[in-house]
């Protein structure tokens, strides 16, 4: 028999989750402040007043800010009464190289999806958005850093154990919803002998492209378009196509014009491959951590207009465009893998 829920138990399930937020806010405050950095720096660890004098901060509030990280378990203490950043946070939250960096989610949770989130009263009344190229080029330049960790691994083993010797020999590659062209650039580092073409609706991020790769001396193997996705004219002209978290980006009316823009630009037997978050078919599945990421960026990127699709979705929409063997795989059992491949014979009128 299942117990009985209490209003104690309900209590302490919000209070945690208060917690929880000002736990965010206390990370975010260390990483705004580099008090993260002072403290990863210093051996042995600060205290309060040294790492308030290393940073020339007020020392009542740095003492408060370590009393609050050491209760909410983000830093520990030493026997000389030192602050030192707890075991392992030190990758999470300051190595932006590495897969589990959520440094850079923590300051926007406390900044640009705090603001965000002011406008959702609005827009639950009104239906309106507040799309990602509305934000501004500071905005562009945090998303972009977010995704950079996840693109190493995609660049560094995901691609290479799928297109390995195409890519060496060198092929054309389409990046849709480019961004600050972050992929692009890693790739091509890799891979001299392929040529890129990145295409984003987000004109700040299109900017920055296109100075970065002017500044990398890539100008003649990768161009930018500030172009959206449904606007696609290539014809089969794309070894391979890439879409990296931005299917659910799409707006839903677009996602068929864009997919089939996509099928348009790949030669016969080329491929898409897609890297999204999936939504549950099942609203029991809503709290199963497989899912944990994708309820977290739904519900931050509402107002984005931003929409998960669930894998039936996906599938439907791939396959109505003209792709065939839809293959499906994932990342750390958080990000979606999509392969689909256009014919190498391709239906009259279809392409």
């Amino acid at each position: 028999m299942a117990q009985e829920i209490s209003t104690k138990d309900q209590f302490e399930f919000v209070f945690n989750a208060f917690r929880g937020l000002q736990t965010v806010q206390v990370i975010s405050l260390g990483l705004q402040l580099g008090m993260f950095a002072a403290l990863e720096k210093a051996k042995g660890g600060l205290s309060a007043a040294e790492l308030a004098a290393e940073l020339k901060l007020h020392v009542p509030y740095v003492r408060i800010w370590c009393q609050a990280a050491y209760a909410f378990n983000v830093l520990e203490m030493t026997s000389e009464d030192k602050y030192q950043i707890a075991p392992k946070l030190n990758t999470v939250l300051l190595d932006q190289e590495h897969p589990r960096y959520l440094g850079g989610f923590a300051q926007g949770f406390a900044t640009y999806l705090a603001d965000d989130f002011q406008r959702y009263p609005d827009a639950f009344a009104n239906g309106t958005v507040h799309p990602f190229w509305e934000h501004g080029a500071p905005f562009s330049e945090w998303v972009s850093g977010l995704t950079h960790p996840l693109q190493r691994l995609v660049v560094g083993k995901i691609l290479p154990d799928m297109f390995g010797e195409q890519l060496k020999t060198g092929i054309h590659v389409l990046d849709v919803g480019c961004g600050t062209g972050r992929l692009i650039f890693k790739l091509a580092e890799n891979y001299p002998n392929c040529r890129f073409v990145g295409i984003d609706a987000d004109a700040n991020g299109i900017n920055i492209a296109r100075k970065e790769s002017s500044r990398l001396g890539l100008s003649s193997r990768a161009t930018f378009r500030h172009v959206r996705g449904e606007q696609v004219k290539f014809e089969s002209e794309f070894d391979l196509a890439l879409m990296f978290e931005v299917f659910h980006e799409l707006p839903m009316p677009e996602r068929p014009s864009v997919l089939a823009g996509c099928y348009r630009a790949l030669r016969p037997g080329g491929r898409l491959f897609i890297v999204d978050e999936t939504w549950p078919e099942d609203a029991q599945q809503l709290r199963d951590p497989a899912f944990g990421m994708s309820v977290l960026v739904q519900f931050s990127e509402l107002i984005w207009g931003n929409i998960v699709s669930t894998e039936s979705e996906q599938s439907k929409l791939l396959t109505d465009a003209g792709f065939i063997n839809l293959k499906r795989g994932d990342i750390g059992g958080t990000f979606t893998t999509i392969m689909a491949t256009k014919p190498l014979e391709v239906p009259a009128g279809t392409d």
